[in-house]
């Protein structure tokens, strides 16, 4: 399966393959270069880089899906800015779960909440998802404000993490209800 990039206001989400994702491991851009994007001089980010193993993993293994990680283009500076994405397809109980990173120069811009949006819709908009799940450092504001803008509940929390999750169903069940309210006003 082929899959399209996802455009935003600001943003490119471009799906990361088999080809970019083993040069990005050997520290090549090459295959960036030919997409016609440059990365951001801190891209791939040590946590990209400890997951790349695993994405040329499931590459090798499986057809794309769309379930594993994306790169996130700046539209104006055709720049590499960080990557989203899911820690695999959905499980048998609907459930996936995603993360995100951007460079430290791109935060607080308003890209990790873009990206994260777009990424939750491509999700949404798949039948086998019930469930979208999330964590984040129990001190990472910004990462937790991202989630809640999302409508994600928090449903745990330990020493280090808070663990988030979005309930598909439910919040379709919420905003059918809300309409239905709306339609007798």
């Amino acid at each position: 399966m082929k899959l399209k990039n996802i455009v935003t206001d600001r943003l490119i989400l471009i799906p990361i393959t088999l080809q970019v994702a083993e040069a990005l491991i050997n520290g090549d851009n090459s295959e960036i270069l030919k997409l016609g994007v440059k990365a951001n001089k801190d891209w791939p980010t040590n946590d990209t880089m400890d997951i790349l193993p695993i994405i040329v993993e499931t590459l090798r293994n499986n057809a794309p899906s769309g379930f594993e990680t994306w790169m996130i283009e700046r539209k104006d500076s055709k720049e590499i800015i960080g990557d989203i994405g899911f820690h695999g397809i959905p499980d048998e109980n609907g459930e996936v779960e995603i993360g995100y990173g951007l460079v430290e120069n791109e935060r607080r811009k308003g890209f990790g909440f873009e990206a994260a949006r777009e990424i939750m819709d491509f999700a949404i908009a798949h039948k086998a998802v019930k469930v979208i799940k999330a964590d984040c450092l129990i001190n990472n504001l910004p990462s937790a404000r991202i989630l809640e803008k999302l409508e994600m509940k928090e449903v745990n929390r330990d020493d280090e993490l808070i663990y988030w999750k979005y309930n598909k169903d439910r919040y379709a069940e919420i905003e059918s209800i809300m309409n239905t309210v709306s339609e007798y006003k």
